[in-house]
């Protein structure tokens, strides 16, 4: 099968590679779309940052040559011998992170963890294993390709989380990049009243205001305090750096 593998930095190969013995408790998934990452473009520029390259990753036991790619879904093509949760046919989604598991679900700290797509391989090739409780099923009004978005959609509803938005809050997004769009529409969807938005990009911007931004700013030529005081009392109720810089 055609993947892309991580050599080390500034260099990614597409390849042919042999599927992975599926494990028991894993499931086969044949991958339909992959998101890149802004984490994967920093491994191909500046990496290694989590990829191992001398010892095999705790969590997965990998090291480099990685497959990349943690944004994905697909369709299940064939499961282990214990596994109980999926059928082959299935559309699934992954969860990337693996963590000890040791911490309560609504604290969401995780106790150290690593990556499917960093730690072992991902979703850039047309076939990958993933445990069963990191595999999910995709409901039928959501498609193979949003699929592949629910990874950095629950970035951003983590963030609106940790945030504690409420009902009728102000909320500031500094960055309207893929990450920020998502911040956007989870920032509305926990009923924010005011959403501004900042970036250089008019494009961007043009984005933000589609799914659901109030105010759009070009951070280049004005200034954020000065707008933000204009049209609060008292600042905003929560602000985001999403630009990642």
């Amino acid at each position: 099968m055609k993947a892309a593998v991580w050599y080390g930095q500034k260099d990614v190969r597409v390849e042919d590679r042999k599927s992975k013995e599926l494990q028991d408790n894993e499931v086969k998934v044949k991958v339909s779309w992959a998101g890149i990452c802004g984490t994967d473009l920093h491994e191909y520029l500046e990496g290694p940052i989590f990829i191992s390259t001398d010892q095999p990753d705790p969590f997965l036991g990998q090291k480099a040559p990685v497959t990349l790619g943690h944004e994905f879904a697909g369709v299940v093509d064939d499961i282990g011998s214990k596994v109980t949760k999926f059928n082959k046919g299935d559309r699934v989604v992954i969860n990337p992170t693996v963590s000890n598991r040791e911490k309560e679900e609504n604290i969401d700290l995780y106790d150290g963890y690593s990556f499917i797509g960093l730690g072992s391989d991902g979703g850039f090739a047309e076939f990958t294993n993933a445990p069963e409780e990191n595999v999910y099923k995709l409901p039928d009004n959501v498609s193979d390709k949003e699929g592949a978005l629910v990874e950095p959609t629950a970035v951003a509803v983590q963030a609106i989380k940790e945030g504690e938005v409420l009902f009728g809050d102000t909320v500031a997004i500094f960055g309207a990049g893929p990450i920020g769009l998502l911040t956007v529409i989870a920032a509305k969807a926990a009923g924010a009243s005011k959403i501004f938005v900042f970036d250089l990009s008019e494009e961007r911007l043009n984005k933000a205001k589609s799914v659901g931004a109030t105010h759009t700013i070009n951070s280049g030529e004005s200034n954020p305090s000065d707008i933000i005081s204009k049209y609060t009392d008292n600042g905003v109720d929560v602000a985001f750096e999403v630009a990642g810089v």
